[in-house]
């Protein structure tokens, strides 16, 4: 029977993670379309040569809209968040880049937090029993009293692991008795490196595409496996201490 139901609770988590991921690809080419209509341009390069040449022209009063445009697409898994990183980090560079990723989605992470605790909470009385064991272990470590001051940590973490989706984790944690602040740091600390890693993947991709950055291929190649085994490190190393809240919170009921 626990094999069953195991197996019964992955093929739902399962199901439910592909209908996301397609739901969030089916969204990103959407949005994608909807710029190439709005800028007249015929393909995906031009959307963002288009774009990047308006974004100079308005100087940095063009972070506003974009940011705004980013937070609200976050309110909900319709747009892929790495090509977003990447095309603002094509657009703005490396530091307007990261800066209005992290904003975008502290903004966005906070208004889903809000809208779940104050607004939400009838029609996501179960979310937190269909959550992850990581999840469930998380919530219960926010829950006490005791270990309050364990908040920034634990966002933080969730954040790095790979586990539980940005946008499902904001409404799972406004179920919990997370307070606002160590939730917002935590979550700015915890985005953080991918984000950076993302904008800048976007930033070098460009410049490798319009021939103002000259790198040997297997530099190239050497430098993008660097930074992705340092982001997989960070992960294992979350998953790790997610799994042992996990396994502590099962011994304990």
């Amino acid at each position: 029977d626990k094999i069953i139901a195991g197996l019964t609770a992955f093929a739902a988590m399962a199901g439910s993670g592909l209908a996301a991921f397609a739901v969030e690809q089916g969204g990103t080419v959407t949005v994608v379309e909807i710029l190439r209509r709005a800028t007249g341009t015929s393909s995906v390069a031009e959307v963002f040569e288009a774009l990047t040449v308006q974004a100079a022209a308005m100087g940095w009063t063009a972070m506003l809209p974009a940011a705004a445009v980013c937070t609200a697409l976050q309110l909900a898994p319709v747009c892929n968040g790495i090509v977003m990183a990447m095309g603002m980090g094509l657009i703005f560079g490396t530091q307007k880049g990261i800066a209005l990723m992290s904003f975008s989605a502290v903004s966005s992470s906070v208004c889903c937090l809000l809208s779940a605790r104050y607004l939400g909470k009838g029609l996501l009385a179960g979310g937190i029993q269909s959550a992850p064991p990581v999840f469930k272990a998380v919530a219960d470590g926010l829950g006490d009293g005791e270990k309050k001051g364990r908040a920034l940590v634990l966002v933080a973490l969730v954040r790095l692991s790979p586990v539980i989706p940005f946008v499902w984790s904001n409404y799972l944690f406004g179920l919990t008795s997370v307070p606002v602040l160590p939730y917002t740091i935590g979550t700015a600390i915890g985005t953080l490196p991918g984000l950076s890693v993302f904008v800048s993947a976007g930033v070098l991709g460009k410049g490798v595409l319009d021939g103002s950055i000259q790198l040997p291929p297997a530099l190239l190649a050497a430098g993008v496996a660097a930074t992705v085994s340092v982001l997989v490190i960070l992960s294992r190393i979350s998953q790790a201490e997610l799994d042992k809240m996990s396994k502590r919170n099962d011994e304990s009921v």
